[in-house]
């Protein structure tokens, strides 16, 4: 009987794997170095030893796997399988990651995007469980996102959907990663966080950052500034509360748009706590229609580490059904 899948989320730095029942009990899990360095036939050899591992650690035979999900980052083209690119990935150019790996596995695989299927996890297991329409914001060196309508993933026609860290929200604002100006990501993240801390210390605020970064302001982290703000510095706690506000706005234009009934944040910002939350939640309030904003819940992430292995499970067993095109 195939009453299990295995759910892979391959990082740039670790590959996690985890072999899940279909009632999302994690039978087994797994976390190795992701070998990037070595590139994509070394990456999936790590992959195919990491699902034997996990199948072995959890007593389950192969033959009761019905499919394998894999999570990954970069573009790619969800329907075939291939990665086009990864940023995190040396080498992995036109990948064809799903047959690959099936050839590896002798298994069916289905691949997504990584952040896609973080928001299926929680969607299924985790912060999201019990709406039909929810959107996560994974908030890190990036800002990625997913986008669940009516309890389907939105992937788009090109399977480029839901890239919510790129939400334009000036019209001549900062050079992001991407190339564009002006996106949220910019902003919004850790990245944006650190940069928004720089531009005030250039302006001549005074900050505890001066003496934790030791005068080198190139060596700003955001750890260093939420350390700072539960320190006492107003100046971090200012820069905390900006970028807050970012993430604000840009969850006030998904609630204009999509009339979410939840909005998950996720990644290591929010262990700010009230401190991001409060702003973010004030600010889509204030900047969003009034019926949606106020039936739009904006909470934590409630599966941490555990979202993209079980995400790609439940992403796996979806497709396996035929319950996605």
């Amino acid at each position: 009987m195939s009453d299990v899948v295995v759910g892979i989320d391959l990082g740039g730095t670790n590959v996690k794997t985890a072999a899940v029942s279909a009632d999302g009990r994690l039978l087994g899990k797994d976390s190795r170095p992701t070998r990037s360095e070595e590139g994509p036939e070394a990456v999936m050899e790590n992959m195919a030893g990491a699902v034997a591992a996990v199948l072995e650690s959890a007593g389950v035979d192969r033959s009761r796997v019905q499919a394998v999900g894999i999570g990954a980052p970069g573009p790619m083209n969800w329907q075939t399988g291939i990665v086009y690119s990864s940023p995190n990935l040396p080498g992995w150019r036109d990948v064809p990651l799903a047959e690959a790996m099936s050839d590896r596995l002798g298994l069916a695989v289905y691949v997504d995007n990584d952040a896609n299927v973080a928001c299926y996890g929680e969607y299924w297991l985790g912060a999201g469980q019990g709406v039909d329409t929810m959107c996560l914001l994974t908030l890190g060196t990036g800002v990625g996102g997913g986008i669940v309508v009516f309890g389907k993933l939105l992937r788009g026609i090109d399977g480029t959907a839901a890239e919510i860290g790129h939400l334009k929200v000036m019209r001549e604002g900062r050079t992001c990663g991407c190339g564009a100006t002006g996106c949220l990501e910019a902003y919004a993240s850790v990245t944006g966080m650190v940069r928004t801390a720089k531009e005030g210390i250039e302006e001549g605020r005074e900050t505890l950052l001066t003496t934790l970064s030791g005068g080198d302001f190139d060596r700003l982290t955001g750890k260093m500034i939420s350390d700072a703000a539960r320190q006492g510095d107003t100046f971090a706690q200012w820069v905390e509360r900006e970028t807050g506000i970012w993430i604000g706005i840009g969850v006030s234009s998904l609630i204009n748009l999509l009339n979410p009934e939840r909005v998950v944040l996720s990644g290591g910002m929010i262990a700010a706590g009230e401190a991001l939350f409060g702003p973010v939640r004030e600010t889509a309030k204030a900047m969003a229609f009034d019926v949606p904003a106020r039936r739009c819940e904006i909470v934590p992430a409630g599966l941490n580490e555990d979202a993209g292995v079980l995400g790609a499970a439940a992403c796996a067993m979806d497709r396996h059904a035929g319950n996605v095109r």
